[in-house]
């Protein structure tokens, strides 16, 4: 008898479960979007992809990588060798920033940099 009971109790919450609507849930729509970056100010983002983030203006060893859509802190601008950019020109700029993905912070050429 009471192996009936508990088949019976079993199966009315299977049935009960059964019937009962599920909850809603939130879809899932993938990986969150990047939001935009801040622009103007301090706040920039690189232009490209696989930058190299500097200790030294030009030189030093490589501290870690950039790409567009990290979103970039600017601290300061010292002078380094003359870089030939992307488009063409020359510059000797190089930004010290963040960035604010991987909070790695770096100098990085003029010429990565969203204008």
């Amino acid at each position: 008898m009471f192996r009936l009971a508990a088949v019976a109790a079993l199966s009315g919450i299977a049935l009960l479960t059964a019937v009962l609507p599920a909850q809603a849930q939130p879809a899932d729509t993938g990986p969150a979007a990047p939001l935009a970056c801040e622009i103007g100010g301090p706040h920039t983002d690189f232009a490209g992809t696989n930058i190299r983030m500097r200790s030294t203006p030009g030189g030093g060893r490589v501290l870690g990588h950039a790409h567009q859509g990290d979103c970039a802190y600017w601290y300061f601008t010292d002078s380094g060798p003359s870089v030939r950019c992307p488009d063409g020109s020359t510059t000797v700029a190089w930004h010290n920033v963040l960035n604010k993905r991987t909070k790695v912070r770096g100098y990085v050429s003029a010429c990565f940099f969203r204008k």
